[in-house]
């Protein structure tokens, strides 16, 4: 159907409307596989109820296409080495004056149709195209849009941030790897690109967070896949494609999970149960880090999970069963934690005490929350000797601790596991209340659980 072209008042007709850039989706006639190289770049527009896709002139190989941006990605060449910056100039330059030209018809009193719009629009852009030295503008552009290694790492933490709603941990972990990588450019006068992520870059980043922050090996190892989670964002949306950081290898000693599973701190039923049944009334404040913690030991929350969890999330099923009912901060799981005695005799103490937001606990912040823990473990008496190995590059450092030195609120949810794996509770089981999806690290626990059972059955050897 064909506009109507007799109606005098233009300006009441609407503007056209682009839809987005897009590649052409063709299938090869001899395969019947979409194509994906040299694919035609397309416009979708719109203009009174009539739909138009024209090509507008250029061909780019799918994989430097970014749908997101709608442009071609950076630094990259179509098959007739044409760059991106001239590519996506036109795109930028064809969104800027299509409705530009519809203006300019409405004021002429001319007969708009989607043929006119398109025919002046290239006539517009092929004048531009001949008259201006592209060449120039190209660099000038690209002094003013590139942006450092640093400035990426920035925009990354902000966007992503918003976008998968992270947790204050996760924002502050990345903050401190943005700080470290500025102390490092400042240190060496460097102001990095992506083009110069070389094996070099990364292997001098990581010897300077060991030897001038002496960060140990398992913090450095989890900055190093902060980083590599950064370049392949990065890489995702189109702003690098230098891929060297893909094939480089470090062995960061002593972060196998065979040496993970040494450090595991835990306490024993025993020591549950004595810690449970610890006096701390002269000191309340002590008392409720204790049973806000051994709740935890029953249950398998973490930290962020108890110090959200909310009255209303106790419930009991239609036999009459108490469970908790959490999404995990973490993870955005849905858990359902049934109750046993001990969990639920915690419970029972502070369900009539009415505390902000309808919370379950009186929980501080972390850091608090570990330092009156500690207090607390001292005063039960966990005194015995804990060997913690740590390594610095391939330095092995044993450092003895006693137990109370090292409990933390992560504690609790090693010791619910463990106790529950030497309970024979099944791993499977087990994971449905912590919300664990990998077998592999059920299985750390499980070597740690047998380990133990072997010395018990020793002891009759020793009779």
């Amino acid at each position: 159907m064909e506009c109507n072209l007799k109606t005098p008042k233009m300006k009441s007709r609407k503007p056209p409307k682009i839809n987005c850039f897009k590649l052409e989706r063709r299938k090869d006639k001899g395969t019947g596989v979409i194509i994906t190289e040299n694919v035609p770049i397309l416009i979708d527009f719109r203009f009174e109820g009539h739909r138009a896709i024209y090509p507008i002139g250029y061909r780019i190989d799918s994989d430097k296409w970014n749908p997101e941006t709608q442009r071609v990605k950076p630094n990259t060449f179509n098959k007739e080495k044409v760059k991106a910056t001239t590519i996506n100039k036109r795109i930028n330059r064809i969104e800027e004056f299509l409705p530009k030209i519809y203006d300019e018809a409405v004021t002429l009193d001319k007969v708009i149709t989607i043929k006119y719009l398109w025919s002046e629009l290239t006539k517009k852009i092929e004048d531009l195209e001949n008259t201006t030295d592209d060449t120039a503008e190209d660099m000038k552009e690209g002094e003013q849009k590139q942006l450092s290694l640093v400035e990426y790492m920035k925009l990354f933490i902000d966007s992503e941030s918003k976008a998968k709603d992270w947790s204050e941990a996760i924002i502050k972990k990345f903050k401190t790897l943005k700080s470290h990588i500025i102390d490092y450019n400042k240190k060496y006068r460097l102001k990095p690109y992506f083009d110069d992520i070389t094996g070099d870059f990364l292997q001098n980043l990581i010897e300077y967070l060991r030897t001038e922050k002496k960060l140990n090996n398992n913090t450095n190892k989890k900055y190093f896949k902060m980083f590599i989670w950064f370049m392949n964002w990065a890489t995702k949306k189109g702003y690098n494609t230098n891929l060297g950081y893909k094939t480089f290898e470090y062995k960061f000693k002593g972060t196998t999970t065979k040496d993970y599973q040494k450090n595991i701190v835990f306490l024993s039923w025993k020591e549950l149960q004595h810690f449970i049944n610890f006096d701390f009334s002269g000191n309340k404040r002590l008392e409720q880090i204790r049973d806000v913690y051994c709740f935890c030991c029953l249950t398998g929350l973490r930290f962020s999970d108890v110090h959200n969890l909310k009255k209303s999330d106790f419930k009991t099923d239609d036999e009459g069963n108490p469970y908790i009912e959490v999404t995990t901060i973490k993870t955005d799981d849905k858990l359902e934690i049934e109750l046993n005695k001990y969990a639920l005799a915690i419970w029972e103490k502070y369900k009539g005490i009415d505390l902000k937001n309808n919370r379950a606990f009186p929980v501080p912040t972390n850091q608090e929350f570990n330092r009156y823990l500690k207090t607390a473990g001292k005063k039960a008496e966990f005194n015995s000797i804990e060997t913690y190995i740590d390594y610095k590059g391939n330095k092995r450092i044993d450092t003895q601790y006693k137990k109370w030195e090292l409990l933390s609120h992560h504690t609790a949810r090693k010791t619910f596991i463990i106790n529950a794996l030497y309970l024979n509770i099944q791993p499977d089981v087990i994971m449905q209340w912590t919300g664990h999806k990998d077998h592999k690290t059920m299985a750390v626990y499980t070597k740690i659980v047998n380990e133990q059972k072997q010395l018990s059955m020793n002891k009759f050897n020793e009779r």
